[in-house]
């Protein structure tokens, strides 16, 4: 080897770059070795850190720990070399929060101290546990129950200054008419409502349509911080707590009725009559509800019409009346004048009789003489009654509430009496008939 020849090595610690960065890696290596042996002891706080409720104790009288969701969570602070309790090294599932097993016998709040430790399944070592944030948990104990409540919406709103005008604003419905609420037993005890609560925003105002708007459940407990042990089942983002405001718009109609039993002349047109009010002022939906152009009163039966003027009186009953507004209209007056059609008086039995729901195994016979079909009232124009005759008129009875095994007169109302003739169609028959039966075996 050639003695004035340098080696390798030695080119390298003649070369100025190489030992510029050599002399970084060197003190970075023994700042490190320092810092790891000699470095003082710092501090760190870790949040979020799940609370765990021993309830091994409380568990064996069936009661159970209620705790509101905002105190599940708290915060650790810990020492130690900082490469021991940083981010890296520890995290918050590397330690455990919990309080100690309880002894209960009834229900109620019971405070709780809060301890940590370091998880057994961690491999965390130099580390010292300072302090749990919060320092206790109050818990309430009680037997878990489920019940069934009515819900009532209600706004925070004042109703009156919803609408515009010529709008008026209904009561408030919820979303569910009942609910399911779960939590301690001693609390359920003391609901008696749910309440869906609602509040429209200004921005939203005035109201010209119904509408739908988000609320919140609420139970209207003495202590407010109870409702946090409550669940309300069902209730969930496909299926939320809601108040419908129904916006209803005035309109003014005019009254009307209906018939029954009228002769076919009557179906399509019907006779005149006169109505007081002729006229109301009644509330429609603004969203999707039919324009109606009458409001009906009542309806008339012409059983009950006879030829002169007729008077009819309709209440207003609390359907009618929920319509209704700015009116105090109690009842309606109807008046139907008949006075110009004639009468006539069948003194002959009918030509046709028909029991309705009888049994093959029975005969059934009228006794004329205790029943009123001799003398069917006939109301109509005189040259129609002229056409008429007992032949003409069919009678229907129904048979099916009669005792087939008594022997004896039995009273049954009259279904129905009809004029079966081509020739009339404008005449009625008056007034509701009863026939005496009589019952025999085949």
């Amino acid at each position: 080897m050639n003695k004035g020849k340098k080696s390798t090595v030695e080119n390298l610690f003649y070369n100025n770059k190489f030992l510029m960065v050599f002399s970084i890696v060197v003190a970075i290596a023994v700042w490190a070795t320092i810092k790891i042996n000699y470095s003082a002891e710092t501090t760190r706080n870790i949040s979020d850190i799940s609370i765990k409720i021993d309830n091994t104790v409380s568990q064996a009288g069936d009661y159970e720990a209620f705790v509101g969701s905002d105190n599940l969570l708290a915060q650790v602070e810990v020492s130690g070399k900082a490469y021991n309790i940083n981010q890296h090294a520890l995290s918050k599932d590397d330690i455990i929060v919990e309080t100690a097993s309880t002894y209960v016998e009834s229900a109620g709040y019971k405070v709780l101290t809060l301890t940590a430790r370091i998880a057994d399944s961690s491999n965390v070592q130099g580390v010292e546990i300072l302090s749990v944030s919060p320092s206790t948990i109050t818990v309430y104990y009680d037997r878990r129950g489920t019940e069934t409540f009515n819900v009532e919406a209600k706004l925070d709103n004042d109703i009156k200054s919803l609408a515009a005008d010529e709008f008026t604003v209904g009561q408030p419905v919820p979303s569910m008419s009942t609910v399911e609420v779960s939590g301690p037993s001693s609390i359920l005890n003391k609901i008696h409502t749910v309440y869906f609560t609602a509040s429209i925003q200004e921005s939203d105002l005035p109201l010209t349509a119904s509408k739908e708007i988000p609320a919140e459940v609420s139970y209207h407990l003495d202590r407010a911080d109870e409702e946090k042990f409550l669940v309300c089942q069902g209730i969930n983002e496909e299926k939320p707590a809601t108040v419908t405001v129904p916006v209803y718009i005035t309109k003014k109609v005019d009254t009307g009725v209906k018939f029954i039993n009228q002769p076919g002349v009557y179906s399509e047109n019907p006779p005149a009559v006169r109505i007081s009010p002729a006229q109301a002022h009644i509330l429609f939906n603004s969203m999707g509800e039919d324009d109606m152009q009458t409001l009906y009163v009542g309806t008339i039966d012409f059983r009950t019409v006879s030829n002169k003027l007729n008077t009819f009186t309709f209440p207003v009953d609390d359907k009618m009346a929920s319509s209704i507004v700015g009116d105090a209209i109690e009842e309606f007056i109807v008046t139907l004048d008949m006075s110009s059609m004639s009468s006539i008086t069948l003194n002959k039995a009918p030509g046709k009789v028909v029991y309705l729901n009888g049994s093959e195994n029975y005969t059934y016979s009228i006794d004329y003489e205790n029943s009123n079909l001799g003398s069917i009232k006939v109301i109509g124009p005189k040259a129609s009654l002229d056409k008429i005759t007992a032949e003409n008129i069919q009678v229907e009875i129904n048979v099916s509430s009669l005792d087939l095994n008594k022997r004896s007169i039995q009273t049954v109302e009259v279904s129905n009496i009809s004029i079966q003739s081509e020739d009339v169609n404008d005449c009625w028959i008056y007034g509701k008939y009863e026939v005496a039966i009589t019952v025999a075996s085949k």
